[in-house]
């Protein structure tokens, strides 16, 4: 019994000595990141029996184990992930907000208001001088407005791009090194701090992209993403890359294709082409067609009529344009070349112009993992910061940019059809147009001439005038008869090139205007002792080759005032000639129409269809759906926050040092120690008593 009583006092000393130290440890490291208090478990002995009594026989250290509910920690990633991700969006759209932030004296509304006053005032004085001067500045500041703001959107994504690069080196860093720690654990599997050491990283992981831990019997973890894409297996690593832009072929199994597709240009969208009919790359008739979605095949691109847009599959000369990328299929091995043979029904490309996430497989493979608009994909990433600062990039930013460009191309050309129907203060020697066709003998809807997709059937006038006196010599309009085919009087622009346009004028005025190409642009020259104006244009065809109009450049980027405007006051269009060949300075008949433009309800068109508002109501809707996602962004971001907050506080409660807690168990332990000391004592003073007895 006294060597029982000895054993039970050894065994509560050497817990005490554990617990002392452990939570001794715990106050050690209570400011220190990522530690988790430690507890000790205790498990007493088995029991002896004495004399027919079972008699205790002390107590063993069970465990040390860290303080810690893996629930709260799978909570907490995905708060994390949801929290990094809208603040990365709030953050960078609080920046973008700012540069559509409008007010009475600056910003783009503001500034178009000012753009359609100019008119308004021209329109009240056509023949001064000034109030040309006025609607010219006006236009130029517009135009300087509409650069600076595309050009800081470009540079803001930039910047995205490079803290992508940064986010996903640090998340690569982070795979490799818990995959290391893994490895130790398994070697040392009751390593505490190497299990703080994982666990705070898959915490920074978290903020990175979304994560799911799957935490395996030997102490390794599993790290997936939440596209189901394995990150980390045991002490295997995987790794993320940032790739530019790439073209993937998805062919049918029966396809017999061998070529390419092939692209020119960049954007925030992506594009999935499958085909709908068989056929070759062409271009011409026969050519197998297409449709083309940008959110993963779940919608397409459609017409008016909500039918999928279908495009001609082309070589290099019949490129498709969608969303500023020009596509275009070619031989396998050289994108110049036709290709030999033809695309099947069913045949699929995948088109990521723009640079992307991309996860590494076993296999070599790569799989895009980058958000996707639109897309209910689950392979895609969808929380951290990573996920919030390709969204800010390709969702947002894109999107505003795309819709700028939208609004600045629907301005060009609204107030470039307006404007080139006008007349200014003196008739032209000659005129040579900003915009030129790739293909001047095509038809001139399949030109390439920007704005082509805008030009009608109709009838274009030409008026002119003796260069001494002022004289009218009448006004005629530009006959298509002698051209063959089909040798109507009007312009039609499925059928009429702008060869044919050239030829048309030069037949129409002989000796008096001539028609000429160069690089692709049309230039009208009169003949010594004539000079002209431009009467009537119900085709567009002066706005589409940039001839007397207002401005010139085809989005936000580009958008300026045409050179020849720009230079002489005198070219602003103001007035109009009228049925006797008169352009009166007092005519305002153009300057109206513009200035009528403000609240004129127009279809405008859109990457994804038209719409039918006014310019001032279509850029101010731009203005406050840019205000309207920072302010979304910055709620969800708090909310997120809160959440996150909230389950930290919680596993904080459990695995945090409370030093006064920790104190108290330390009393508690110094206590057991010494009353465990005392027992090994009786234990040693009975054993003295029985050894001093008589023998």
């Amino acid at each position: 019994m006294i060597k029982n009583l000895l054993s039970i006092g050894s065994s509560a000393l050497t817990a005490s000595q554990v617990a002392l130290d452990v939570y001794g440890n715990n106050v050690a490291n209570a400011s220190t990141e990522g530690y988790v208090r430690r507890s000790v478990t205790q498990q007493e002995r088995s029991s002896i029996t004495l004399n027919g009594t079972s008699v205790g026989t002390g107590t063993d250290v069970q465990s040390i184990v860290r303080n810690l509910s893996t629930f709260l920690q799978d909570q907490y990633y995905d708060n994390a992930a949801e929290a990094s991700m809208w603040s990365s969006i709030s953050g960078n759209l609080s920046f973008t907000e700012s540069l559509f932030a409008t007010d009475e004296d600056y910003g783009l509304s503001t500034q178009l208001s000012t753009f359609w006053n100019s008119w308004q005032d021209l329109s009240a004085s056509p023949d001064l001088e000034g109030t040309r001067l006025t609607t010219l500045n006006s236009g130029e500041t517009l135009a300087g407005l509409l650069n600076s703001v595309a050009s800081d959107l470009q540079q803001q994504q930039a910047l995205l791009n490079t803290g992508i690069k940064q986010n996903v080196t640090t998340a690569n860093t982070i795979f490799k090194a818990v995959a290391d720690l893994n490895t130790k654990l398994v070697a040392n599997p009751n390593s505490l701090d190497l299990a703080d050491q994982r666990d705070q990283l898959v915490n920074q992981l978290s903020t990175i992209m979304d994560v799911n831990v799957v935490r395996g019997d030997d102490g390794q973890i599993t790290i997936l993403s939440g596209g189901g894409q394995t990150l980390v297996d045991g002490g295997h690593a995987y790794e993320l890359s940032v790739e530019g832009p790439r073209a993937v072929a998805n062919l049918d199994p029966d396809s017999d294709f061998d070529g390419g597709v092939y692209f020119e240009g960049s954007s925030s969208d992506e594009f999935s082409i499958e085909f709908v009919t068989g056929g070759s790359a062409s271009g011409g008739a026969g050519a197998a067609q297409f449709k083309v979605s940008l959110d993963g095949g779940e919608t397409w691109l459609s017409d008016e009529s909500g039918d999928p847009i279908l495009y001609k599959a082309g070589g290099a000369d019949d490129k498709v344009t969608v969303d500023g990328v020009s596509i275009w299929f070619g031989d396998g091995t050289d994108p110049s070349q036709p290709a030999t043979t033809d695309i099947s029904a069913g045949d699929g490309f995948n088109i990521v112009p723009k640079s992307g996430v991309y996860w590494h497989s076993t296999t070599g493979g790569m799989v895009n993992i980058t958000p996707l608009e639109g897309s209910e994909s689950s392979k895609r990433l969808s929380g951290g910061s990573l996920a919030g600062q390709l969204m800010t990039r390709d969702e947002y930013i894109g999107g505003y940019a795309d819709d700028l460009d939208a609004f600045a191309q629907n301005l060009i050309w609204e107030v470039n059809r307006a404007h080139s129907q006008g007349a200014g203060l003196s008739p032209f020697d000659s005129v040579t147009g900003t915009y030129s066709a790739e293909h001047t003998d095509a038809p001139l809807a399949e030109s390439g001439l920007d704005f082509a997709d805008r030009v009608e059937s109709g009838g274009l006038s030409l008026a002119l005038y003796d260069a001494d006196t002022g004289d009218s010599l009448g006004v005629t309009a530009v006959d298509f008869s002698s051209i063959v085919p089909p040798g109507t009087a009007n312009f039609d622009p499925a059928v009429h090139s702008l060869e044919d346009v050239r030829d048309a004028v030069n037949a129409t005025f002989p000796g008096q205007v001539s028609a000429s190409i160069s690089n692709g642009a049309l230039t009208i020259t009169a003949a010594e002792g004539v000079q002209f104006q431009f009467a009537d244009d119900s085709t567009g065809l002066l706005a589409a080759t940039g001839i007397n109009t207002f401005f010139d450049g085809t989005d936000a980027s580009s958008i300026q005032l045409n050179a020849t405007t720009a230079a002489d006051p005198d070219r602003v269009c103001a007035g109009h000639v009228n049925g006797e060949g008169e352009y009166n300075a007092g005519d305002n008949t153009t300057a109206a129409a513009l200035s009528a433009l403000s609240d004129k309800t127009i279809d405008l068109k859109t990457l994804t269809g038209d719409d039918s508002t006014s310019l001032q109501e279509f850029l101010d809707s731009i203005v406050v759906g840019v205000g309207a996602d920072a302010s979304q962004a910055n709620t969800n971001a708090l909310y997120a926050t809160a959440l996150t907050a909230e389950v930290s506080t919680r596993q904080e409660s459990l695995s945090g040092v409370n030093l006064d807690e920790e104190l108290t168990k330390i009393m508690q332990q110094q206590n057991a120690y010494q009353a465990a000391a005392k027992l090994i004592q009786v234990a040693g003073d009975m054993f003295d008593t029985i050894l001093s007895l008589p023998q």
